[in-house]
């Protein structure tokens, strides 16, 4: 009966570690790429739960309104609010320029969906959707 060669065993052994070693590389490779999709989707994912808490929460988008609508920079102006199903119509009127600079300026920095918006000479027209 012939004997294994020493030799064939121990290039036989090397080949195995070798190749586990390079499938083991590839496996983290694979696991690394897998955790970084992974937080790249869990960012996401809370991105849309502020992004959908935020500018779909009728309380906080009325009382946002509300406080717009009675600051003490626009107590002298002719201020309409008006809502009809999800849509809040807001409608300032005034002969001063600066006032209704601060009024857009302080809705365009709020966080809603601005369904139209007309700037005239001495008004502003506002839609704000409280759905997409």
């Amino acid at each position: 009966m012939n004997k294994i060669n020493p030799i064939y065993l121990i290039i036989l052994f090397i080949t195995f570690f070798t190749i586990s070693f390079i499938s083991l590389q590839n496996v983290k490779k694979d696991i690394k790429s897998i955790e970084k999709e992974k937080k790249e989707f869990l960012k996401l994912s809370s991105e849309y739960k502020e992004y959908k808490t935020n500018w779909f929460n009728k309380k906080e988008i009325e009382k946002k309104i509300d406080r717009i609508a009675k600051s003490i920079n626009f107590k002298n102006e002719k201020i309409l609010v008006a809502q009809s199903g999800n849509i809040i119509k807001l409608k300032i009127e005034s002969k001063n320029e600066k006032i209704l600079e601060k009024f857009l300026k302080r809705v365009l920095n709020e966080k809603f969906i601005i369904k139209k918006l007309s700037v005239n000479k001495d008004s502003i027209y506002v839609e704000v959707g409280m759905k997409i």
